[in-house]
Parts: C-alpha cells; structure tokens; sequence
C-alpha cells in the first residue's frame, strides 16, 4: 500500500502497571489482521512480551514494537512497561510517538504511575488519549472514573465511548461519534456497529452533548455553526476533535475490556481518523553551529534519522530502531552518522511485530523501523545523507536512583561480568556503571531494585557467573574551617646533588564548591618562578591524599608567601615535597573537618503515606523543604537528604508506600559534619586501610 507522511498514525501505550496494556496492544493487532488469535498475558505467548523474563515476571519490561495498516492509515502502537524500574523504555516510546494513549484501571482509576506519566506527558506537550480499560470487572465505573480523571488533572476530558452496562451487567460500548453500538463480541470474533439500544438514548444525549462542544471548542468556524445550528454533524466533531487533539486543548476518553476485544473498533477508528500525524510536529535538533532548531517531517528533503533503541539480539546483531524525520530511507543507502562522522550501511530495512522482523522496501518521513548489525551506531545518534547539517536533540532521560558495588570471584568471570554489563549499557541508558576512583569500586546504577536485579540475573543465568554485591560506599570530602600558616624545609642529602625547598604557606577556607585557587605572593623572589608549578602539583597531591580519613580536601585557597631555593640542590621535585609537607604541617592547626554529599530529593506519594514519609525522612537527617499538592491526593515532598542515608531509599520507600512511591534524586552539594556520625566515618575509614 502506497501511503503518505500524513497517513502514519505512531502511538505509544503507557499506563500503571496491570491496566491491561499488553493484552490491549495484542487486540490491536489482532483487529489489524497482524495476529489470527491474541493470547494472554497467563500464556506467556503474547507478541508483546517475548523476553524469558517478561514472561516468568508477567510484566512488560521492554518497549514492543506493533505496526499494521488500518483504513488506509498506517499505524505504528509501542507497547511499554507499566513499573517505574523501567521508565527508560517508555522515554525512547514517547520520542518514537506523535501522540500517547494512556491506559487507566476501570475500578482503580487514577494511581500514582498515571499521574507521573502524565506529568512527562505535560513537559513534552504531547497529544494523549485516554482508554479506560476492564469495564466488565466488578467494581467498574466509568462515571467514576470520569470524575477521578476531572478531578486529578487540569484538563478538557471528551468522552468518545461510554458503556453499555458495567461488570457483570456489561455487554458492549457506544460510540458517541458514530452514534452506534458495538456489543462486546463472543468467541474470538471482531466487534460490529449496531443500532443503540433505546435504553439508553437519555445517557447518549447527555454525554454527546459534551461532546459536540468540546469539538466546537477546538476551532472557532465549528464554534459559530454550533452556535447557529445547534449541533455539529459527525465530520464536524472529528475535525474539532482531531483540531483540539492536536493543540493539547482537549483529551478524548475512550474505553472497553481489552481482554474480551471489546471497544478495540471504536479505538482503531478514532486513532485512524483524529490521532495526530507526524506532520503536525516537528522535530528538535542542533545545527552545525550548535545553535537549537526544528526540523519538519518532510518526504521531500535528504533523508535523516534518530536512533531512539538499540537492543542486542543473538542472531540478529545489533538492532538500531530509529524514527525518519526527513526524505526516504531505502536499501544499500549510504547515511552518515553525525556523532562518529562515519558511514553507515543500510543493508535491508525492517519493522517489527514483537520479536518478528518484517523486511521492507522503504521508509518514508514520520515512520518507524529498524537496521540490523550496525557498526558504530548507538541510541541516540543521527543518520543522515551528507548534506543534512542538523544533528537531533538526544532522549530526556532520567537520573538513575538507586545503585550497587558489583565484583566477581575471580578476573576470568570478572572480565565476562564487565563485557555483558558494557553491552547492557549500549542498550539501556538509564543503567550506568563507573569506577569510582576515590572508593575503588565499579559501582552499577539504575531506576531501582527490580531494574538492577534483573540486569544482575540476566548476567549470571546467561554467563554462568556468580557476582557479589554490596552498598556502594559514599564519596565523602574534607575540608577546613579556618586560616593557618605553616612553614616546610625539605631537604635530603644522599651524596651528589641533594634535595632543599623551602615553602611558607597561607590557607584558608574557599566557598563551597570552588575547589582550589593558588597564589604566588612571594615578594623579592626568595622561590623562582620555575618552581611554583612543583609547589602546585605538591599541594594538590595533599588534598587528594586527605587529612582525617583519606577523603580528598577540597575548597582551599593556598598563598605561598615565602621560602628559600639553593642553588645546586633545589628542583621542582624538591619543592613539590615541600609543599606537601607545608600543606600537612598546616592543616593540623586549620580545623580540618569532614564533608558529607547532600542529595536534592522529591518524593511522590499518595497523601495517606505522608506522616511515614515524612517521619523516615527526618530518622535520616532530612531536611523538608515543602510539599506540593498534584491534586487528587497525591503530593510531592522537597527534602535535602544527606547521601549516606539514600543508599536503600528506593526499597525503604516501597515499604513505606506498599510499593506506590517514587522519587527522583541528584547531588545538590556538600556540608560539614561532626560529632559521632564524623567518628563512625573516620574509623570505618581507618579500618579499612589497615
């Protein structure tokens, strides 16, 4: 089928964990001719979850990718991990879409993951959807759920779909637009449209009417005839929709029970006919000069894409899934990836239903795919022909949370742990590891328990390794608190030339954060010039052997104010002692104490959680700065908490919240401690060097 830009129709799926986003994804495919039968999550079968992991676990953990063609429109669905563990996957969806839907419980409504999905949704401006799902299950109710969605979030929510009874009473949905019934079908068969049923002629009349005037809402010409006229015809309402859709002004709310693939036809049309196209956005780049610009989705330019996933598969390589937002990608293509300045050959071009690959001729501006065995190309890079001078603006992605120390049993399985843990990183940007010099420690981070412990078993189950792990210990600092004066000879006879420098030094405390700042005030030239960059090295290498507990000294400002050079034995190497041994000599009259890493901390949480929260937060030394309500019970808390405290937040936080919470954190900035807390950090220190 021979489409345009404009007929591609990219949603991504996103919603709480256990909405029934997978088993819709499934029916999706299942109405667009791609699936003869949609399986349950239970079986373990579905084309969505196809990792062994997802499938022992029961939940998405990866994006899954489903495309199909549907009243000549093509529409590309990502289905996406409910758990916040997994936020990483739902980010490179939502670069991927043009619009979301967002799957909400028919009992449970609103719960924390909506709320901190559709908050993502509002810092992108993206167009989204609503399908309330699980109509049929006991305590099910559409008009509470309508209310909850008015309630927790500041916007123009349209129903598209009610229903025909609820729980056990359901039998099927209404489509409003259409003015038809679809009764939920029976074995396995596709929905009809029927007549509505007289029954409920009064509740139709009542919610078309919000309807018609959120559509006359969303363009001033529709506004004027429904003012004249009353009412608005069926192609009026969809353009209104599809206007209004577009600009964020209203979100219309559909609906069913994906398990009986009932609602999934009211769904299909209306993203068919009013989801917006990728030509009605643009795209974030940087032009040769570094300088921010948007770039079209246009069939007619050179082709250039973004890479938003790699994933490595066994036998397929390395898999680059990427969005063209220019020209026509096709076979044996010649792009350059703009990061590496490298070519990149595009052997055969690919979509994916799921783990399938389906090879195809080409790809046009606003579609997705895929190329396999690439060579130098990584997430986020820029495919481009040569004279495309545009790179695009990488993924929004979010500080991973909680971390881990990781080592191996021996070098032979530690050489196979690190190689599995650098390709785990190539694929999924939200796991980081490091070095940590200061502890030395190769420390691992992510989005919490479950998404670390899963990469961690992968590895073993795959290398047949073992791998311990332990808390990452915290990177603490020293610092003084007062001016000192110290004076330092170094001096070494040993037969030829010897070693003499002699240093006086001033310090005093620099502002938190300023490091270091070094200043030859030396008057008449007791020391040479030559020398000072020595006596600069000596001093650094001090701070960085530190005081009290090994921990590197920062923000000091040094004055070297005198000394003496000889004229046979002085070198830089003799001065650099020196200065080391003035630094030491200097700090023991200084008031040398210990900094700690403060982190800056926003915490969401239902209102029912807050006195624990904040009682655990307060047991850990924090500090609250305030609580924002975000509507319908939810809060988030501001808090600075010192690090050493945060090490197991993400576990002690789903304990406290039944497993609700989430949080967000980063470094915010260093402060002194003392007393015990000091003491315990010293001589745990101690200890260990001994």
């Amino acid at each position: 089928m021979s489409f345009t830009s404009a007929d591609i129709r990219n949603v991504a799926i996103i919603g709480h964990n256990g909405t029934g986003k997978t088993t819709l994804f499934e029916h999706m495919l299942l109405c667009g001719g791609v699936i003869s039968k949609a399986e349950t999550v239970d079986t373990g079968k579905t084309v969505s979850d196809y990792f062994d992991e997802e499938v022992s676990r029961q939940i998405s953990m990866y994006t899954s990718h489903g495309t199909f063609s549907y009243k000549e429109k093509t529409i590309n669905v990502f289905d996406t991990p409910g758990t916040a563990d997994f936020i990483g996957e739902v980010v490179s969806a939502f670069r991927a879409a043009e619009s979301s839907l967002l799957i909400v419980d028919g009992r449970d409504g609103v719960q924390i993951e909506t709320i901190k999905l559709w908050r993502k949704l509002e810092e992108r401006g993206t167009p989204r959807m609503i399908f309330i799902n699980k109509f049929d299950k006991e305590r099910a109710s559409f008009q509470q759920v309508f209310d909850d969605l008015n309630e927790k979030f500041h916007a123009t929510f349209v129903p598209v779909v009610i229903p025909m009874g609820e729980g056990p009473e359901y039998t099927g949905v209404i489509n409003l637009i259409e003015k038809k019934a679809y009764p939920a079908p029976e074995g396995g068969a596709q929905e009809s449209p029927q007549d509505i049923p007289d029954d409920y002629a009064d509740m139709v009349e009542e919610y078309h009417l919000m309807l018609v005037e959120a559509a006359a809402e969303g363009d001033d010409a529709l506004m004027e005839k429904y003012f004249e006229e009353g009412s608005l015809e069926s192609d009026d309402i969809r353009m209104g929709l599809q206007k209004g859709l577009q600009e964020n002004k209203v979100v219309p709310v559909l609906g069913g029970s994906a398990e009986n693939n009932s609602g999934i036809c009211s769904l299909l049309n209306f993203i068919a006919a009013n989801a917006p196209a990728p030509t009605s956005q643009h795209e974030q780049a940087l032009d040769a000069s570094g300088s921010e610009t948007e770039v079209s989705f246009d069939a007619e330019l050179s082709p250039s894409v973004f890479v938003y996933k790699t994933s490595i598969d066994q036998f397929s390589g390395k898999i680059s899934y990427f969005k063209v937002i220019t020209g026509t990608v096709t076979p044996d293509a010649d792009l350059i990836n703009k990061r590496a300045d490298k070519k990149e050959k595009v052997a055969k071009l690919y979509k994916a239903v799921g783990k399938k690959l389906i090879e195809v001729k080409s790809l046009i501006a606003g579609d997705v795919g895929l190329i396999t065995k690439t060579a130098a190309t990584a997430t986020n890079d820029t495919l481009a022909a040569p004279d495309i001078s545009w790179s695009y603006a990488p993924l929004r992605l979010p500080q991973p949370i909680y971390s881990l120390t990781i080592s191996a049993e021996d070098k032979k399985s530690e050489d196979r742990m690190n190689d599995a843990i650098h390709r785990i990183v190539e694929q999924d940007l939200t796991f980081q590891v490091n070095f940590n010099s200061e502890t030395k420690e190769n420390v691992i981070s992510g989005m919490g328990e479950l998404h670390i412990n899963s990469i961690l078993e992968r590895i073993q189950e795959k290398q047949k390794i073992s791998i311990n792990t332990k808390i990452p210990k915290v990177a603490y600092r020293e610092t003084i608190q007062k001016p000192a004066q110290a004076e330092y000879t170094h001096k070494k006879q040993s037969g030829g030339h010897g070693q003499f420098g002699r240093v006086v030094i001033d310090i005093a405390p620099l502002d938190r954060g300023k490091y270091f700042s070094f200043e030859n005030a030396i008057k008449g030239g007791s020391i040479s010039k030559g020398y000072m960059p020595g006596i600069e090295k000596g001093l650094l290498e001090a701070m960085e052997e530190g005081y009290l507990a090994g921990y590197p000294l920062v923000d000091i400002a040094v004055r070297v104010i005198d000394g003496k050079e000889h004229p046979v034995d002085s070198s830089e190497m003799s001065f650099k002692m020196a200065a080391k041994g003035a630094l030491k000599t200097t700090l023991e009259k200084a008031g040398v104490v210990l900094l700690e890493p403060i982190m800056k901390l926003k915490v969401y949480i239902d209102g029912e959680y807050l006195g624990d929260v904040l009682s655990d937060l307060s047991g850990k030394r924090g500090r609250v700065a305030g609580q924002v309500d975000l509507g319908g019970g939810i809060l988030m808390v501001d808090a600075e908490v010192p690090q050493a405290e945060m090490l197991k937040y993400a576990i002690d936080l789903k304990s406290l919240t039944s497993g609700t919470g989430s949080f967000e954190m980063e470094f915010d900035h260093y402060e002194a401690i003392s007393g015990k807390i000091a003491d315990d950090v010293i001589k745990a220190a101690q200890q260990e060097a001994e």
